[in-house]
């Protein structure tokens, strides 16, 4: 899908076409983006959890493990980890841990990837990782003119598109 918008406009259109005010997202905070992109989910209606992180380091595979593992009721509907934070430079090395087992226990949900600034300067695999949505934009990572993102989407996120009451698609000022 592309936009007429920044990253930030992408990231909404995955929030708002996947998922419903109340559904809760784990998230991880690696850096300036991480904390926006929470902020928006927040102002969404989405129930956050936000894992705490030092802005040096990627997203820590035993911790995702850990947060899966505890949510036996499975009441996380969405992953959502920073690739690349254009602020610091950090990257979440996402196919790390047992083989990409962690990634493998969140698509089983819904998974959420944003190489903003690293899609076309970093290896990144939408369809072999599993993400389900990834998120980008043209002036970052492929030093485009600035003013369109992007979001790949998998059969999954297709398909959680038909169900998700998020506020703002109900009120029309989503993208789709």
């Amino acid at each position: 899908m592309i936009y007429p918008s920044s990253g930030t406009g992408a990231w909404e259109a995955a929030l708002v076409n996947t998922l419903s005010p109340g559904d809760k997202v784990l998230m991880f905070e690696t850096g300036h983006f991480a904390v926006l992109w929470r902020d928006m989910a927040l102002r969404l209606g989405l129930q956050v959890d936000f894992v705490p992180g030092d802005w040096r380091h990627g997203v820590d595979p035993a911790i995702v493990e850990q947060q899966l593992a505890e949510d036996r009721g499975r009441a996380i509907k969405a992953v959502a980890v920073v690739h690349n934070e254009t602020s610091t430079g950090v990257t979440t090395r996402i196919p790390d841990g047992q083989r990409g087992r962690w990634t493998r226990r969140a698509i089983r949900r819904c998974s959420w990837s944003t190489p903003i600034s690293s899609l076309g300067s970093i290896d990144y695999r939408h369809d072999e990782w599993g993400a389900d949505v990834t998120v980008s934009s043209s002036q970052k990572g492929m030093m485009l003119p600035p003013g369109l993102g992007f979001n790949a989407i998998s059969a999954k996120a297709l398909a959680a598109s038909s169900s998700a009451a998020s506020a703002a698609r109900r009120t029309g000022t989503g993208r789709r």
